[in-house]
Order: structure tokens, then C-alpha cells, then sequence
């Protein structure tokens, strides 16, 4: 059996989810996990851990579910290993950061571990007061390019966690690039993707690591 996520863009409306359960079942796939990602608009924005039996099966999964009226495939990738366990991740996480020994090893190992639960192309630390990039992991844009991130990008995120239940609107940064300040650290956050957009319920994950770190940054100085 294969592990897949399958994001989806729903009908808000009672049924729908249901619907494309039933399709997946259909073909032999088994949901075990659904993370509700945006809602907003009347759309809402899942995503579905599905066991598999194999990627023989993928093209007809997909038209089952492209049968639910309203239903478009966001993205769809094989996950390595058991799928994802956001709230179990998320204490594995905060265990690592304030075990770290430096604060050089607590941002080190916060970029690190929120670039691979979120499969981005890039997270890096800014510092706030120089701009300057202090760590980074992955296909990061040049200085200049990421510090305007870093500066468009933050103040969005500065309102408490889980106040907003929509995504970038016509006038915010660009829904590929999410930020979050670790105020204490004096340092910005920065995390870029092309594909899937950044969503709502992920840019408040990454302000809730952002936040535990700098925490740990306290207790390092």
C-alpha cells in the first residue's frame, strides 16, 4: 500500500467531502487523514492522506474524484514512509528546538525542519535590523530578493494565530511566500513555495514555529 496527499479545492457545502471519500473508495483507496487547509469564499481547501495499493491506480483515482461536481485536484504527490502527523510532528518539532544547545543550532534546526514538513523550495532566517541572510536550506533567491520577502511578507502574519480564515487576497504578498517574526531573536522567518500555494492553516503552522523557537531563543541567551 502507497501513502499519497491528495490537496483538493471543495464546494463549502454539506456532502461534498463525502462525495470524493466514496469515489476514492471506489478504487480501493483508504482515507486516513484530512487536514482542512483554508475556507474561504465558499471553497474550502483539504487535504486527504490516502493509502493506495499502487500509482497504476492514480489516473483512475483522479477521474473518480474529478466526478464530484466542483471538485478540482490541487496537487497530488506519494508520500515516503506514514503520512504526515501534524499534531505529533508539531511536539517532535518544539522538542528538537529547545533542546538545542546555541542559538546558531536553534534556527539552524528550526529552517531545517519546517523547509521539509512543508516540501518548500526554500526556508531561511533575516535578520531583521541588517536584512542580511543569517541561515538558509534549500533554492534560496538572491539577498536582495529574499530580504523584500521578508519585508512584504511579514506584516500579514502579525495577527494572531488562527484570526484569519482566508488565504492572500488581491493586495497581499505573494501567496508563495509565507513569513513570520521571532521578535525576541530579532530575526524574520521566511519560507518560499511555488507549488501548492502556501495556505492559510500552513502560514499560521509556520508562525506557531516561529514562535517556539523563539522561545527557545530566550532560554538560550
Amino acid at each position: 500500500m502507497a501513502n499519497y496527499l491528495i490537496r483538493l479545492q471543495l464546494p463549502d457545502r454539506p456532502g461534498a467531502l463525502g462525495s470524493v471519500a466514496s469515489r476514492i473508495g471506489a478504487v480501493g483507496g483508504d482515507v486516513v487523514s484530512i487536514d482542512i487547509l483554508q475556507r474561504d469564499n465558499g471553497t474550502v481547501v483539504d487535504e486527504l492522506g490516502v493509502g493506495l495499493a499502487g500509482d497504476h491506480l492514480l489516473g483512475l483515482l483522479r477521474d473518480e474524484i474529478l466526478e464530484v461536481d466542483g471538485v478540482a485536484i490541487e496537487c497530488l504527490r506519494q508520500v515516503e514512509g506514514p503520512l504526515p502527523d501534524r499534531h505529533a510532528e508539531l511536539l517532535d518539532i518544539a522538542t528538537e528546538l529547545f533542546v538545542q544547545s546555541s542559538t546558531g543550532a536553534l534556527l539552524d534546526r528550526l529552517v531545517s525542519r519546517v523547509r521539509h514538513s512543508l516540501v518548500a523550495d526554500f526556508a531561511a532566517v533575516v535578520d531583521a535590523d541588517s536584512t542580511t541572510v543569517t541561515v538558509a536550506h534549500g533554492a534560496v533567491p538572491e539577498d536582495s530578493v529574499i530580504r523584500s520577502m521578508a519585508l512584504c511578507a511579514v506584516a500579514p502574519l502579525s495577527a494572531p494565530v488562527g484570526a484569519d480564515e482566508t488565504g492572500p487576497g488581491p493586495g497581499d504578498p505573494s501567496p508563495t511566500v509565507a513569513a513570520a517574526e521571532l521578535v525576541r531573536a530579532g530575526v524574520v522567518l521566511v519560507v518560499g513555495r511555488e507549488a501548492p500555494v502556501l495556505r492559510s492553516r500552513e502560514r499560521q503552522w509556520i508562525a506557531i514555529m516561529a514562535e517556539l523557537a523563539d522561545h527557545g531563543w530566550r532560554e538560550l541567551v
